[in-house]
């Protein structure tokens, strides 16, 4: 049984709870982490059990699990998006369908782990951390809250800005290109440079041919996002283009660049470089949705295996081309906890 009077809540940034509060929080990680063990013992195919409760701005709260029919992707939903989905419609009834400003306050995260032997924080995974990227229903004062035990074996309320767990905020990506532009390096990425023997001209290289692929695609996306990645693997470099079968599937050329490369090189391969080059906004004319170009979900794949927290990332961005690592891009890793 979990004191609320005695559990710590630890967090990198100031912010104050009261004690009923508190005490709501932990009844609501209690709720979830009951379903997420109910989920586990139904027999998900998995063999993860996770849930969410989710609070609105305005203090509405929903709950919901990771649900799975396959382990494939188009059959699965994690559960911090069945949890937010839950709380849209939750608003949705109550605001009865008038307009309003939907943001979510908390996330309260749960696995289904006893909760007296050692144990992480749930995070989100790169799927869902995707999905909050678009920012239409988060902003920077989102709250993840999660039981963790410390290096003393006690539990602690772990509370987390979801900010954390995204990239570079504010950071744009540009569509216009110039060899000249000065190169910007963070100093992880000059260590990852040294590492893998890569130079700038290397850089501009996979960089060009990323713009080339963008500038000469022959087909129109439906979407009307371009984008063009590019990895440098095995001292070649694969490149492709995003292509749309409609708005809202698609091709995504990360990981059909990482098939190529598998392909002509099995497993005994290691992506050096990532570039990513093309249009930041989807949409019609009327309307545009800024869903970025570079994808996080991708990055999150292939770091489980093929990739790691030194692999460079290099983007095109209005005054400067900027190279950092996927370890900065996604501060936070998550083990999907699957056998590969």
């Amino acid at each position: 049984m979990i004191n609320v009077n005695e559990l710590s809540i630890v967090s990198n940034f100031d912010f104050e709870l009261s004690n009923d509060e508190k005490k709501l929080i932990v009844e609501k990680l209690l709720e979830a982490h009951n379903l997420a063990v109910a989920n586990l013992d139904f027999g998900n195919i998995t063999n993860r059990g996770f849930a969410v409760n989710a609070c609105s701005q305005d203090g509405i709260w929903a709950l919901g699990t990771n649900f799975n029919n396959t382990r494939n992707e188009i059959s699965s939903i994690c559960a911090e998006r069945s949890a937010v989905m839950s709380l849209f419609n939750k608003s949705l009834i109550k605001n009865n369908s008038k307009i309003f400003n939907f943001k979510v306050k908390y996330l309260c995260m749960a696995q289904a782990i006893d909760l007296n032997k050692s144990f992480k924080s749930a995070v989100p995974c790169e799927d869902c951390l995707a999905w909050f990227n678009t920012c239409r229903f988060f902003d920077d004062e989102t709250i993840i809250f999660s039981f963790e035990k410390n290096e003393n074996e006690k539990i602690i309320l772990q509370a987390t800005k979801l900010i954390e767990y995204l990239p570079y905020r504010n950071l744009l990506t540009s569509n216009v290109y110039n060899e000249n532009k000065e190169i910007k390096y963070t100093d992880a990425a000059s260590k990852s440079m040294s590492k893998f023997d890569i130079d700038e001209e290397k850089i501009k290289e996979i960089l060009f041919l990323t713009y080339q692929n963008y500038k000469d695609i022959t087909c129109k996306n439906i979407s009307n996002q371009n984008i063009s990645c590019s990895i440098y693997v095995n001292n070649k470099i694969y490149s492709s283009n995003k292509t749309d079968w409609t708005k809202r599937w698609f091709i995504e050329p990360l990981e059909y660049n990482l098939k190529q490369a598998i392909e002509e090189n099995s497993d005994n391969i290691h992506i050096d470089v990532v570039s990513y080059f093309g249009d930041e906004f989807s949409g019609s004319k009327d309307e545009k949705f800024n869903d970025g170009v570079v994808s996080i979900k991708s990055l999150g794949r292939i770091r489980q295996k093929y990739a790691k927290s030194d692999t460079i990332i290099v983007l095109n961005l209005d005054n400067c081309i900027f190279v950092t690592t996927v370890g900065e891009f996604l501060p936070k890793k998550f083990v999907q906890g699957y056998k590969i």
